[in-house]
């Protein structure tokens, strides 16, 4: 620091100037000791300054170096990398001087936003062009984490004073690493699963009761429910590819084959069957509202947010706030399967 003392204190910004004059001077120590000598992998350098932000907002990283080298590759140099697509910065410029009347939304540039997070789907993409047009207000798992945990905070909920549970159907590629059922059971804690296949509510009243029961001394209750649909890389929407499968199949299977059930005229719609209870209750359900599903120009989406209305209005009829003096949180919506 001595050594730069003099241009530190001329800077309009001393303080700036030092954590800079600091940087560079990790940067140099650090340069002077690495090397390639163990091995042909690659060596990866990230540099850049820590800022520390105030509660309850989340600490940043203003990266100043991102370079990739190797024994047999000379250093590469990918800080531009951080600074986002020329064509997402364009947008937030377009933005700022755009006039009100413009088509130009907010969305389109939080959408640019995740996408260059690889969080969603490029633009232009089949997938993305399906996911605008059917649920144009889909978020990435991690975005609808970060404001409950925003909001809910708010109200005085947290971890310790909150039991989560979850209303959606248990098929494996919901519960995936950094699903959003994944990442609200991360940070609430231990979940009590309430859903059947298509995620209707199928531990009923009883359910519902012993779950609230477990509740903290005034604490919480808050349950994430809806039904979910995949969207395929081709943009076809129902259709998933799983792991270790050379062939797509259908997400939401239970909710699907109800569908095509109904459809076809099977003989087993409306027929209870003790061996298979949660999808004869699901074939009754949409049966009764095939009318509005087939009329729709896009039958499938139709069925989906018929599927989350089914959700919702059982689970309505199960919930109450017997448990104590705490808040019910209900965090509906539909869950959108991305392409792994």
């Amino acid at each position: 620091v001595s050594r730069k003392l003099d241009s530190i204190k001329a800077a309009e910004e001393p303080l700036q100037a030092l954590i800079y004059g600091i940087y560079e001077s990790v940067k140099d120590k650090m340069l002077h000791i690495v090397n390639t000598d163990y091995g042909e992998g690659n060596l990866v350098l990230i540099g850049g300054i820590q800022i520390n932000m105030p509660t309850p907002f989340e600490d940043h990283f203003m990266p100043l170096m991102f370079q990739v080298r190797s024994r047999t590759m000379p250093a590469t140099d990918l800080v531009h990398e951080f600074q986002g697509s020329k064509a997402m910065n364009s947008m937030v410029s377009e933005r700022t001087d755009a006039h009100p009347s413009s088509n130009f939304t907010l969305s389109d540039t939080c959408n640019s936003i995740f996408a260059w997070l690889g969080w969603s789907p490029r633009k232009g993409s089949p997938c993305r062009t399906t996911l605008s047009d059917c649920f144009p207000a889909a978020l990435p798992g991690i975005v609808v984490l970060q404001r409950i945990k925003t909001v809910l905070d708010s109200f005085g909920m947290n971890p310790d004073n909150t039991i989560y549970g979850q209303s959606i159907c248990p098929d494996e590629i919901n519960n995936e690493r950094g699903d959003l059922s994944n990442l609200m059971q991360e940070y609430w804690g231990e979940c009590f699963p309430m859903g059947g296949i298509g995620g209707p509510p199928f531990v009923g009243k009883t359910g519902f009761a012993a779950f609230s029961h477990h509740v903290p001394e005034d604490g919480n209750v808050l349950i994430l429910f809806g039904p979910h649909i995949a969207i395929s890389e081709s943009g076809e929407l129902g259709k998933y590819l799983r792991y270790g499968q050379t062939t797509h199949s259908s997400a939401c299977g239970a909710i699907l084959a109800a569908y095509e059930a109904c459809r076809g005229g099977d003989g087993t719609v409306g027929y209870f069957d003790f061996t298979d209870m949660q999808q004869s209750w699901m074939k009754d359900y949409i049966s009764q509202r095939m009318g509005d599903i087939e009329s729709d120009p896009n039958p499938l989406k139709a069925l989906i947010l018929e599927a989350y209305r089914c959700v919702w209005e059982n689970l309505h009829e199960i919930v109450n706030n017997n448990f104590g003096k705490g808040s019910l949180v209900l965090l509906g919506g539909i869950q959108i399967n991305m392409p792994a």
